[in-house]
């Protein structure tokens, strides 16, 4: 016997309620019964159903599309079609729309027997596989906070500082932050900070390097084509915008960006709406916008090469990365974090660093800040394979 299901039965004959509803009830099921295809969309949208029973015919809305749309409320309910015309055109197309199976009638109740099985089993099956997913996402988010955390990883008051100040932004929900540093300092790891912080976990996470954007990328890739606006456009190809909408964007190297493309992003900051190419139609934006810059934007406003008004938009709230030399108490925490990060996944075990490559990391200036670091780090991992990390593993120099 099939373990109890809440089914939802959809037909318009009483007898079928009165005969297979009460079969089911016998079998320690719990069922709803509906005579309407509008109200069955009703019960699928407020009810937890593991199985719903649909009449090919029921009134209001045909099985097939009831089918369909019923997919789409609670895609991890099972559906069976039920017909009085067994053609085998209907039986593949309610299979291709994601019906479990396929039922004539007069009901048989071996093959009902069956069908409640297959479901059972499906059931048994889809959950396990949401608890898998749900365990693997977890596992994911959790690594990638501990591996995000490489740039933040500090003692310094000035990393204090940037802790306190993206806490502060979390905190007062800023739309636009401009984060400020040389390369290197961690800019997308702070920003990335910010996304994990004040985000869900499941929105979106969309990096952009303003480099290597020109006018016609840019116009392509953050602002798709309306559908129908040229032979292959397609609605369901979502823009740069619209896969961070309800996250985060970020900007990196912003002063970069061309003067038509700021333009574009002004008005997007401004208004808070993106707009398909070739469409009137505004769709609400609401994210997070950082950009990040290694050089001072003042000056490209003062030279004429970034919009004044879009410098004064983005910095609303700024945020400064000191570089790695300005603050020497983060560079062993980071160093031990970057060791410990690249030694884990490869099985080694390392005891740490030895006094000589100590020195040589504190006297070091890091002119590619701690990217460089954890740079130097990894070829030590790799040279020293395991024990005590020394001076000679970290620079072919010493």
């Amino acid at each position: 016997m099939t373990r109890p299901m809440n089914i939802l039965l959809v037909d318009d004959e009483k007898i079928l309620h009165e005969t297979i509803g009460d079969y089911l009830r016998q079998c320690g099921h719990v069922v709803e019964n509906s005579t309407d295809g509008a109200m069955a969309l009703q019960s699928i949208k407020a009810n937890d159903h593991d199985l719903a029973l649909v009449d090919f015919k029921v009134p209001s809305v045909n099985g097939l599309s009831l089918l369909e749309r019923a997919r789409e409320i609670r895609p991890e309910m099972a559906v069976v079609l039920i017909t009085a015309h067994g053609t085998i055109d209907t039986a593949i197309q309610a299979l291709r729309l994601g019906a479990i199976d396929f039922l004539t009638k007069p009901i048989k109740l071996l093959e009902l027997d069956a069908v409640l099985e297959k479901s059972a089993r499906i059931q048994k099956l889809r959950k396990e596989q949401h608890q898998l997913r749900d365990t693997i996402t977890n596992i994911q988010i959790t690594d990638e906070h501990h591996t995000r955390h490489g740039n933040l990883v500090g003692t310094s008051p000035s990393h204090q500082s940037v802790r306190r100040q993206v806490q502060q932004a979390v905190e007062s929900a800023y739309d636009t932050i401009l984060l400020t540093g040389e390369t290197g300092t961690g800019k997308e790891a702070v920003a990335r900070e910010i996304h994990f912080l004040s985000r869900s976990t499941k929105s979106s996470f969309v990096a952009v390097n303003c480099l290597q954007m020109t006018d016609s990328l840019f116009g392509s890739e953050f602002f798709a084509h309306a559908k129908e606006s040229f032979t292959g456009a397609r609605s369901d190809n979502p823009d740069h915008f619209e896969l961070a909408n309800g996250g985060t964007m970020f900007f990196d190297k912003i002063g970069d960006l061309s003067s038509a493309a700021q333009a574009e992003l002004l008005r997007v900051l401004e208004t808070r709406t993106i707009r398909r190419i070739r469409s009137t139609n505004e769709i609400s934006f609401n994210a997070t916008v950082i950009a990040a810059t290694n050089v001072p934007l003042q000056n490209a406003v003062d030279a004429g090469n970034f919009r004044s008004d879009l410098f004064r938009r983005l910095s609303i709230f700024p945020i400064t990365l000191d570089p790695l030399r300005n603050r020497r108490e983060d560079i062993m925490p980071l160093a031990e974090h970057f060791l410990s990060l690249y030694a884990k996944p490869r099985g080694l075990h390392f005891e740490g660093f030895s006094p000589d490559a100590k020195s040589f990391m504190l006297a070091y200036d890091y002119p590619g800040n701690a990217r460089e670091l954890s740079d130097m780090v990894l070829r030590a991992a790799i040279l020293a394979s395991n024990g005590l990390i020394q001076a000679r593993h970290l620079h072919p120099s010493c």
